[in-house]
C-alpha cells in the first residue's frame, strides 16, 4: 500500500493508492533496495500542443514531489520514497515529442534504453501516443496513459499499454447523456468536426452515439472545418442544418478557438453547444476564446470544481496552483494520476523488473475514493488493458468559470443553463 500524507496550510491528508487482488494474485513480492526508480514523460513541450505538454510534465512533477516527501509534505511512510524498493526516490524523465509521432517514438527508445526507466506515461497527441506505445511494446516496458481517450489505442491487443482515463466513448456517451437530461425534447444534433484523422473519427463516434441514444442525425449533419476554410461560412452551413445542439470536435487548441468564435462571429446561438475532442482538453482553448465560450458544455476526465469538494483532491490541487502559478487542467490531473498508478505497480511488486510491474497493474484495484479524479476507481481490463472505472462528468462554463452539471450526483449548484440562448444575447 503506498500512502501519500500532503501537508496544505493546516490540514493534513492522506491520499491512499491501494491495491487489492483482482482476477489473479500477483507474484510473490522479492523486496529490493533501489536507491532510484526513474519514470519517463512524453509530451509535446513544443508545437501546437505545448501549454498542454507543460501541464502533463507539472502533474507527474507533482506527483513524483509528493511520493518522495518533498515540498515540505511529511514523509512517504515516514521516510520518503517507494517502501516497496527500500524507500528509493522517484525521478521523472522527460522528453520533447513535439507532437510529432516519430519524435515520439525515438523518444520512447530512449528512456528505456538510455535513461533506464521502468515504464513511460504520457504523449497526449493520439498518433504520437499509437507511435510510442508501439515502440514500448516492442521493448516490453508498461506504458501508463493518463490523457489520450483515442478509443482504438486500448483496441490493439497491446500487453504493455495501459490507459488510466476514460475513451473517447465514455466521454461521449456522457455528453449525450447529458444532453438528454438537460436538452429535454432537443433531439436534433449536428456535428461540427476539424477534418483530420481525429476529427473524423470522433464525428463518426459521435454519429454512431446519436443513433444509439434516439437523437436525429444523418450524414448532412456534419459540417466539416479544413483549416484554410472559413469557420464561419461552415457554422453557417451547420445552422441551416437547424439543430438544437451542435458538438463542435476539435482536434487542437487552434481549432477549438476558431470553431468556437466563429459561433460569436456569425451571431448563431443554438440551444446548446458541446466541446468534444483533444483540442478542448487544454483549458486555454476555452480562454483563447473569450465570451464566445461562454454557456459552452464539455466532457472531462477532472473537474476542478469537483476536486474542490473532495478531501484527497483539494489538497493537490492546490499545492499544484501554489507551485505553478496556474489551475490544475485535466491534463496535469492525468498525467499525475498515471504517475502515482505506474509508481504504485513498481512499490507493491517491490521490484523494478517489467514483468512483474504489468502484473501489479494487472492486478490493481483502487477505489474512487482515493484519487483525485471523479472516478469509480482504477482497475484494469484483463484484455484490452482500458480502466473500466474511469469516467467523464460533464461541465457548463458560466462566468469564465466551469459548472457540474453531469451527472447528477456530481452536481452541486442550480445546474444547466439552457438553451444558451438565456446566457447570450446575440440571437438566433
Amino acid at each position: 500500500m503506498l500512502r501519500m500524507r500532503v501537508l496544505s496550510g493546516a490540514t493534513l491528508v492522506a491520499i491512499v493508492v491501494a491495491v487489492a487482488g483482482c482476477t489473479s494474485e500477483p507474484p510473490p513480492r522479492q523486496p529490493a533496495s533501489v536507491g532510484e526508480v526513474k519514470i519517463g514523460v512524453l509530451a509535446p513541450t513544443s508545437g501546437d500542443s505545448r501549454a498542454a505538454g507543460i501541464q502533463a510534465q507539472r502533474g507527474a512533477e507533482l506527483a513524483a514531489a509528493l511520493v518522495n516527501g518533498e515540498q515540505g509534505q511529511t514523509p512517504l511512510l515516514g521516510t520518503g520514497g517507494l517502501d516497496g524498493l527500500g524507500g528509493a526516490t522517484l525521478r521523472i524523465v522527460k522528453e520533447d515529442t513535439r507532437g510529432v509521432p516519430a519524435v515520439g517514438a525515438a523518444a520512447a527508445a530512449k528512456l528505456v534504453s538510455q535513461d533506464k526507466v521502468v515504464g513511460l506515461v504520457g504523449a497526449f497527441d493520439t498518433e504520437v501516443t499509437r507511435d510510442a506505445s508501439q515502440r514500448t511494446e516492442r521493448l516490453r516496458v508498461p506504458f501508463v496513459n493518463g490523457d489520450s481517450s483515442a478509443d482504438f489505442l486500448t483496441e490493439r491487443g497491446l500487453d504493455w499499454f495501459f490507459r488510466a482515463g476514460p475513451t473517447d466513448r465514455m466521454l461521449g456517451e456522457a455528453l449525450f447523456s447529458a444532453l438528454g437530461r438537460i436538452g429535454g425534447d432537443s433531439r436534433r444534433v449536428a456535428v461540427l468536426f476539424s477534418n483530420d484523422q481525429r476529427g473524423n473519427v470522433t464525428a463518426g463516434l459521435t454519429q454512431e452515439l446519436a443513433r444509439e441514444g434516439g437523437f436525429s442525425m444523418d450524414d448532412k449533419d456534419m459540417i466539416a472545418f479544413g483549416g484554410d476554410d472559413d469557420p464561419v461560412a461552415d457554422v453557417q452551413q451547420v445552422r441551416a442544418r437547424e439543430p438544437d445542439a451542435v458538438f463542435v470536435i476539435a482536434s487542437n487548441p487552434g481549432d477549438a478557438t476558431a470553431l468556437t468564435k466563429a459561433f460569436g462571429q456569425a451571431r448563431y446561438t443554438p440551444k446548446g453547444i458541446f466541446a468534444f475532442g483533444p483540442g478542448f482538453s487544454a483549458a486555454d482553448a476555452f480562454g483563447a476564446a473569450g465570451a464566445d465560450a461562454e454557456g459552452l458544455f464539455a466532457a472531462t476526465a477532472w473537474s476542478r470544481e469537483i476536486a474542490g469538494r473532495n478531501p484527497v483532491a483539494k489538497p493537490v490541487m492546490e499545492l499544484y496552483e501554489q507551485q505553478f502559478g496556474q489551475p490544475m487542467t485535466e491534463v496535469a490531473a492525468g498525467s499525475f494520476t498515471a504517475v502515482l498508478v505506474l509508481a504504485e505497480a513498481v512499490n507493491r511488486a517491490g521490484s523494478v523488473d517489467p514483468q512483474r510491474i504489468r502484473a501489479a497493474l494487472l492486478n490493481m484495484d483502487v477505489p474512487g475514493r482515493e484519487l483525485i479524479m471523479p472516478w469509480s476507481g482504477v482497475r484494469f481490463d484483463s484484455s484490452s488493458h482500458q480502466n473500466t472505472a474511469a469516467a467523464g462528468a460533464v461541465e457548463q462554463r458560466i462566468n469564465g468559470q466551469f459548472r457540474v452539471v453531469f451527472p447528477d450526483e456530481l452536481q452541486q449548484d442550480a445546474g444547466a443553463e439552457w438553451p444558451l440562448s438565456r446566457l447570450r444575447q446575440d440571437g438566433t
